[in-house]
């Protein structure tokens, strides 16, 4: 069991939580985990924001059961798996432009200090209204913006996560810039067994749990991403909305 150190609360969907699990603490930025709070909960990936020693933290921000369950009843983890997935490319590249959306700015922030550390200089649009972390990113980005409306700047290199719609639009706005993309896809086991999180990179399917999660935005087709992602939807919502019910009768039962 993995003991969550610290879980605090930034707005009524969102937790910065610190997990301590040794094994991630080796983990390079734009590397994953999958969570898992017990033996029958479904395992998440989610985004490492830091590490430290005896483990990581993270941003969660409650969109199912799983994530829920994590931040209103688990004091513990029963499984994490990681670090997962290919690390960003950290290099001296000049002028870096990250877009991020919702959750995105976690990753954003990790890639961002040892890019910084190589000398870039680092611009961010944030595109949501939702802004976590916001006096980080001023403290770790030498320009923040916060405005849906995207914008075009002078780049070596742009970076975008947290929105499939977000980086294709990106794909226009940027034809010959290089684009390194976070793709978002479901996954199951993180380890290239179940195939769930395919991505169509060139006429060919790729794993974001092993290729990935970062790829050329140029060469990903971001329709097909955009259209997997309500595969899941409804059942997504059955689960969660049962799980409620269960935590509305331990709450009655409490009460009784």
């Amino acid at each position: 069991m993995h003991p969550i150190l610290e879980k605090i609360k930034l707005s009524d969907a969102v937790y910065l939580l610190k997990i301590s699990a040794k094994h991630t603490a080796s983990a390079k930025p734009g590397q994953f985990v999958m969570l898992q709070p017990t033996e029958l909960s479904e395992p998440i990936p989610l985004s490492i924001l830091e590490t430290f020693d005896g483990g990581f933290t993270c941003l969660v921000k409650v969109v199912g059961r799983t994530s829920y369950q994590i931040v209103e009843e688990a004091q513990e983890l029963y499984y994490v798996a990681g670090p997962l997935g290919k690390p960003f490319p950290i290099e001296d590249y000049g002028k870096v432009v990250f877009y991020t959306y919702s959750w995105g700015i976690a990753p954003a922030l990790m890639i961002a200090k040892a890019l910084k550390e190589k000398g870039n200089y680092i611009t961010l649009q944030h595109t949501s209204e939702d802004f976590y972390l916001r006096e980080e990113a001023q403290r770790v980005f030498d320009e923040v913006i916060h405005d849906k409306g995207l914008k075009v700047f002078e780049a070596d290199l742009v970076v975008s996560v947290g929105s499939n719609s977000l980086s294709k639009s990106l794909v226009f706005l940027y034809p010959n810039a290089p684009i390194k993309s976070m793709v978002n896809v479901h996954m199951l086991d993180a380890v290239g067994l179940c195939l769930v999180c395919r991505v169509r990179v060139e006429g060919s399917y790729v794993l974001a749990c092993c290729d990935g999660p970062w790829f050329d935005a140029h060469k990903v087709d971001w329709d097909n991403l955009i259209e997997r992602e309500g595969t899941y939807q409804e059942q997504e919502r059955v689960a969660f909305e049962e799980y409620k019910k269960i935590l509305k009768r331990k709450e009655l039962k409490g009460n009784g």
